[in-house]
């Protein structure tokens, strides 16, 4: 079972990547069941998912955006003006849907063939739509306090930005019984707040169940390969020699509001838009990786399939 979700944005925020999402529905679970029952949920999440989550992108004038697929480049030789427009489309960090469909479709296969395309706010799109992202500036008053005499004695600001425009994730339910438990979990979300800096109020979002008609028929657990929506730990069941990746490492702390921080162990990531092929269809290619301290990372796949071979 699919299901899409809108993000409203109250307050800066962290980047929203699948393992912060991951990490915020944990946290909920804590608060309402209990460490105990969390690291029983943890366990048996790791031999069988419940669910598959994305990292958020952006969903502006209800279209969904989505990272811009890892592509090979054709190694033809190319003319002056084709390299300089490769300028603007290797930078974009998204595409539209509609691209999206003709990468999935095999009629976009190449970096090149995305410079027939428009690319404004960093988004590759086609030349009749108006898409663009904004941000607002956001001040906050701090003040500094003297640990010894508990006095106030400098007030200081910092500036941090607000998305202006509304993101949203996926969920895909491997247990339907989940749904109810989720949607309780989304709303501690709401409460509490997700990510990082929640203690001088980051972190506020406004979470709602979207409609998602448009999507239906892309994604497709058992696809040879695909195009992931959420950064992947790696296994052994990627073929590396027909798959096309950017690589990341990772780590930080722990979540700090409810008890003291834990630096996890580093974790490496292949990143959102990442073209992988499977070796075993039966498996997934990326795994849930226990970091330190019973803590775990996650990091399997949330697969678009792409027909083409």
């Amino acid at each position: 079972m699919l299901k899409a979700y809108k993000i409203t944005y109250l307050s800066p925020a962290s980047i929203l990547r699948s393992f912060t999402l991951f990490g915020a529905i944990c946290w909920s679970y804590r608060l309402l069941y209990g460490k105990e029952a969390l690291e029983d949920f943890l366990a048996d999440f790791v031999k069988s998912p419940k669910f598959l989550i994305s990292s958020a992108f952006p969903y502006i004038n209800d279209q969904f955006i989505f990272p811009k697929p890892i592509l090979p480049i054709r190694g033809e030789s190319q003319d002056f003006k084709l390299k300089f427009q490769r300028k603007n489309f290797k930078k974009a960090s998204y595409v539209t849907l509609d691209i999206l469909k003709k990468v999935i479709e095999g009629k976009l296969r190449y970096e090149e063939d995305y410079a027939n395309y428009k690319v404004k706010s960093g988004i590759i799109k086609e030349e009749n739509t108006d898409i663009k992202l904004g941000k607002t500036i956001h001040t906050q008053v701090r003040n500094l306090i003297n640990r010894v005499s508990h006095h106030s004695e400098n007030l200081f600001f910092i500036e941090s930005t607000i998305k202006t425009y509304e993101e949203f994730f996926l969920v895909y339910l491997l247990d339907d019984n989940f749904d109810k438990e989720l949607e309780g979990l989304l709303k501690l979300i709401e409460e509490i707040g997700v990510g990082a800096n929640k203690n001088i109020g980051w972190g506020k979002i406004k979470i709602e169940e979207i409609k998602y008609s448009s999507l239906e028929g892309i994604i497709n657990l058992k696809a040879e390969q695909f195009v992931s929506l959420s950064p992947v730990i790696p296994t052994n069941n990627i073929d590396q020699d027909k798959s096309y990746y950017d690589i990341e490492t990772f780590k930080n702390y722990t979540e700090n509001t409810f008890e003291k921080e834990f630096l996890k162990k580093k974790v490496l990531y292949l990143k959102e838009g990442s073209f992988i092929v499977k070796k075993d269809q039966e498996n997934f290619v990326g795994t849930i990786k226990e970091v330190g301290n019973n803590i775990f990372q996650y990091g399997l796949e949330f697969p678009l399939g792409v027909a083409y071979a």
